[in-house]
């Protein structure tokens, strides 16, 4: 799983990769827009996992994990044409930090603090980098289609055609419906808009009681369909973030800051990303992986290894909140508790499988 944080210039976007990478991880700030991206691989924080773990103690624990990408900052109307357009589009989610700080120190880039606005903006510039594609491949489509008949292109051709409008309208792709055929017959194209979205306002310390309500310091945020927006304060998390445990929740305290933003992020990270978590417990690990949200059994197997689908005959499943009720697998086999599926079963977040197959 890709994530990948971007934004217009001086919005404290490589403060949020560090806080979500960790310390130990820490890059400087961007000093220019030509820097390669900051990338780090992080574990997904899991109770589950720590609570199998705790059953086969003698097992190596391996958290499912996220790789993070940092972008150099993006100049305002510069998304359909930047050279951070291909990460954009290769990433599984997006991450768009604001600025909501006044910070004289760090003068703003575009000469006034409005993250409502900017968040606005953003959003526009997604749609049409979206809509220049589109209207590209129609052309060549076009351009085909005269050629030689082609079925499929022709779906293609009518199903963007479809789309268009809407993107002309500002509308965001995810906020249509569509039949998972057409959404297959599109996967290629990697549109932004169809990408989930998360916006993190960077926000001032003394707005630090509204953390969590940022709809409440900037009434411009206007719900959007389906737009998701959290805040967090860049310098007293980067503060706090080098104390230790101990000494760091008595600050939070002090602070009214219940949760750091890592923690906050990384545990709803699959689900953000339409994912569920599924487990196995083999012969010296117990291990999370994560699969697309109403993935069949075959296509879980497929994330761990590609022979596992190949030869899939059947798939051993027990929850992972029951296997700790009976302690063993061997335990919750005598009990009847694990069931057997075929190629086809919707694996569910939580499952533990071990998968049969032919070499």
């Amino acid at each position: 799983m890709n994530v990948t944080l971007f934004g217009y210039p001086k919005t404290g976007k490589t403060t949020l990769f560090n806080l979500l990478a960790g310390a130990h991880a820490a890059v400087s700030a961007y000093d220019d827009g030509k820097r390669e991206p900051n990338v780090r691989t992080v574990p997904l924080p899991d109770p589950r996992l720590d609570r199998l773990a705790e059953a086969y103690p003698g097992k190596k624990k391996t958290a499912a994990a996220l790789d993070l990408t940092d972008l150099a900052g993006i100049s305002f109307g510069e998304v359909k044409t930047s050279l951070c357009l291909g990460h954009l589009r290769k990433a599984d989610g997006l991450v768009h930090v604001a600025r909501g700080f006044a910070g004289e120190d760090i003068p703003p880039s575009r000469g006034r603090v409005d993250p409502a606005a900017d968040i606005r903006n953003m959003e526009e510039e997604l749609v049409l980098a979206d809509l220049v594609l589109v209207d590209s491949r129609l052309e060549r489509l076009e351009k085909d289609l005269k050629k030689m008949k082609d079925p499929e292109g022709e779906r293609e051709r009518d199903l963007l055609l479809r789309l268009r409008p809407a993107l002309e309208s500002g509308q965001a792709l995810r906020s249509l419906p569509m039949a998972p055929a057409e959404e297959k017959l599109i996967r290629s194209f990697a549109f932004l808009t169809l990408k989930p979205l998360l916006h993190f306002i960077n926000i001032d310390e003394k707005d630090l009681g509204s953390v969590r309500k940022p709809e409440a310091l900037f009434p411009g945020l206007a719900p959007g369909a389906g737009r998701r927006v959290l805040a967090f304060c860049g310098r007293i998390e980067a503060d706090l973030a080098e104390l230790d445990p101990a000494e760091r929740q008595g600050f939070m305290t002090e602070y009214g800051l219940a949760e750091m933003s890592a923690p906050l992020f990384t545990g709803q990270a699959a689900a953000f990303l339409g994912r569920i978590t599924f487990f196995t417990v083999g012969k010296d690990e117990v291990r999370a992986w994560t699969a697309r949200k109403d993935a069949p059994a075959v296509e879980a197997a497929a994330a761990i290894h590609s022979d596992i689908a190949r030869g899939f005959i059947r798939a051993e499943v027990i929850s992972a909140s029951d296997l700790v009720r009976h302690g063993t697998l061997h335990q919750a086999k005598e009990a009847g508790a694990i069931r057997l599926e075929g190629k086809e079963y919707v694996v569910q977040d939580g499952d533990v499988i071990y998968f049969r197959f032919a070499p």
